[in-house]
């Protein structure tokens, strides 16, 4: 028997305090394909498993004996495997490597030669070519350095959970909250540039069978798995099927508890088949909201990533659906994008706010090896990019400092200028994006801003911009936290990582942008900053002192604050019209009380999408 190695390591994800990594479901799947096949389950099996990142010396300890090595190369851990092949190849000249996944570089003709310790690689679905390159090796031909076939379209097969490959990680590693994969359907009808999704499933979608999707939620359910992370691209562009998949998962949750979190790419061409769906989840804590991606609002922008056509742009028809089933919507926007400026990029958030979408992420463009965007598109549109190593979950200095020095840490490509928007241009651009996810977006200031747009006709950003002014004027702390912001930036452009803080919070990758109430509780400044723009309001816009005082007030409580937690619900009576009701109860969303201000503070970076740092408010007209 020939002994295989399944290498696919991650880093942890999530809060550090889960110790939550994802099961190896892509190389699991794979295997549990070719052993599907009579022949080769007679001749191969597993020497080994590899889903972390350990040091190298003890990874390659791990795979002694291995004849074969099969590696599934992600953005996470390319330069790890990599790096470990090398010494793969030193420990085991004989040792067959063969690579695959969506960051195999397929497209260099010299990737052999840059890659010697890679004998053979795998484009797009891995599946039929895997078992192509065993089969070779049993008839002891010579195997093929470049592998491309065919997508599957019948997805009939064998779900690695079912035949029992994950069970000995549940047993075997009880400390570990182990995030499952839900795989029930391949392909994306759309081609993005900025996404390797549409242009490597050429733009065509097969579905795995209802019978195997259940088994696989049963699976997870019975294993105690709290959340699960769907690989849909469109979830809800199947209305009867999918509408069926998520009462499989609320079922299951009525059974069992389980699932608690969902993980999903919602249709883009949402409709009101994905409320039904987000409503059926969310009446069983299983979602939070409707999450649609808008990328940009810029119709040029999104002509040029190829996004024209999806009606997901109107944001407008699809905010009313939401509002008649009562949820929330959530969206998220991409900086620096082919076309965009700073003027289309302050329009954007315009748009969000002006159609009530309070919930907004907002990420630096990322380029993926094997986009359309990286490929034909960043000569075109000037894209200069950086490496960032800090975008990963079981990062910091130490760790980063030491991979580097190892050969094994991971960056991705984030945008730093383009033709349409320099690099200060696209630092401002930061900053004010920056101070409306901390103001606007998690509690402090949207409620007054509301009201000025909808009463007087106000732009969100105009009160925006303004407040930004008069902080700087009021608050030396402000231009603090800007200068730190600027400083840590220019560290990460020139290092890809930072040992700067701002306002005494780590500057930390993805995080940063997200940084502002975070900053503001750890300074024990909520209060204060709603009495800042309390006075801003009075003074640019002499709203009346009713409205003022409710506003302090309801703020206050609705921002969720370590030490302050409304173990209770509040009743609250309304001296003026800031809120269409006449009275309100605020209540915690979610009686979630973490233990230390370390936990809670963590919980407003990680808890931003579905709200947790919000209290829940409801009116009584």
């Amino acid at each position: 028997m020939l002994k295989v190695s399944l290498i696919n390591p991650n880093f942890q994800t999530g809060p550090e305090h889960l110790n939550s990594y994802y099961l190896p479901y892509t190389i699991g799947a794979l295997w549990g394909y070719l052993v599907s096949d009579e022949r080769i389950a007679n001749n191969f099996e597993i020497n080994n498993w590899i889903f972390k990142r350990a040091e190298i010396a003890e990874t390659v300890e791990q795979c002694k004996g291995a004849d074969i090595a099969l590696m599934s190369l992600y953005i996470w851990n390319k330069n790890y495997c990599y790096k470990l092949a090398q010494e793969l190849k030193k420990a085991n000249p004989n040792i067959i490597i063969i690579a695959g996944g969506p960051e195999v570089e397929w497209r260099d003709r010299d990737y052999h030669t840059k890659h010697p310790e890679i004998d053979s690689i795998c484009i797009n679905e891995g599946e039929q070519a895997i078992k192509h390159i065993f089969e070779c090796i049993l008839d002891d031909k010579e195997i093929p350095q470049r592998n491309h076939f065919e997508r599957l379209t019948d997805l009939d097969i064998a779900s690695p959970y079912l035949s029992g490959l994950f069970d000995h990680f549940i047993t075997d590693f009880p400390d570990i909250e182990w995030v499952p994969t839900l795989e029930t359907d391949r392909g994306c009808p759309y081609q993005c540039t900025f996404c390797d999704w549409g242009s490597a499933t050429a733009s065509r979608m097969y579905k795995f069978n209802m019978e195997r999707i259940q088994a696989d939620i049963n699976w997870f359910a019975d294993n105690g798995l709290p959340y699960v992370s769907m690989t849909n691209s469109n979830f809800g562009i199947y209305k009867e099927r999918d509408l069926e998949i998520a009462e499989m998962l609320c079922e299951t949750n009525r059974r069992t508890g389980h699932p608690t979190g969902l993980s999903v790419s919602f249709a883009k061409n949402s409709n009101s088949t994905v409320v039904e769906i987000v409503k059926k989840l969310t009446s069983h804590n299983i979602q939070s909201g409707l999450y649609i991606s808008l990328q940009s609002t810029s119709t040029k922008v999104l002509e040029n990533i190829k996004r024209k056509n999806l009606k997901i742009n109107k944001i407008g028809d699809l905010n009313d659906l939401a509002k008649e089933n009562s949820m929330p919507l959530l969206t998220d926007l991409i900086l620096g994008m082919p076309g965009e400026t700073p003027q289309s990029w302050i329009k954007n958030i315009e748009n969000v706010f002006k159609n009530d979408i309070t919930n907004m992420d907002v990420y630096y463009l990322q380029l993926l090896v094997n986009a359309p965007m990286n490929v034909d598109q960043k000569e075109e549109y000037t894209l200069e990019t950086f490496g960032a190593y800090d975008y990963f979950y079981e990062t910091n200095v130490e760790t980063i400092q030491k991979e580097i020095e190892a050969g094994v840490a991971e960056s991705i490509q984030v945008i730093k200028s383009s033709n349409t928007m320099n690099h200060d241009e696209l630092l401002d651009a930061s900053i004010f994006s920056w101070f409306v996810l901390g103001t606007h977006c998690l509690g402090l200031s949207h409620l007054l801003a509301h009201y000025l747009h909808n009463t007087n006709g106000i732009k969100y950003t105009d009160f925006y911009l303004g407040l930004m002014d008069y902080l700087k004027e009021h608050d030396s702390n402000f231009n603090t936290w800007i200068d730190e912001y600027k400083k840590a930036h220019d560290t990460w452009y020139k290092l890809g990582y930072t040992t700067d803080t701002i306002g005494g919070i780590k500057s930390i990758g993805w995080q940063v942008i997200f940084s502002l109430m975070p900053i503001l509780q750890k300074n024990n400044k909520v209060e204060e900053y709603i009495n800042y723009v309390s006075d801003y309001a009075k003074q640019q816009y002499n709203v009346d002192n009713n409205i003022l005082h409710d506003y302090c007030y309801i703020t206050q409580q609705y921002i969720k604050q370590y030490g302050k937690y409304l173990h209770t619900p509040i009743e609250y009576t309304l001296t003026s019209d800031l809120i269409d009701a006449n009275s309100i109860t605020i209540e915690d969303r979610y009686n979630h009380f973490p233990e230390t201000a370390e936990l809670h503070l963590d919980y407003i970076f990680y808890g931003r999408r579905r709200s947790w740092a919000m209290n829940r408010i409801k009116k009584h007209v």
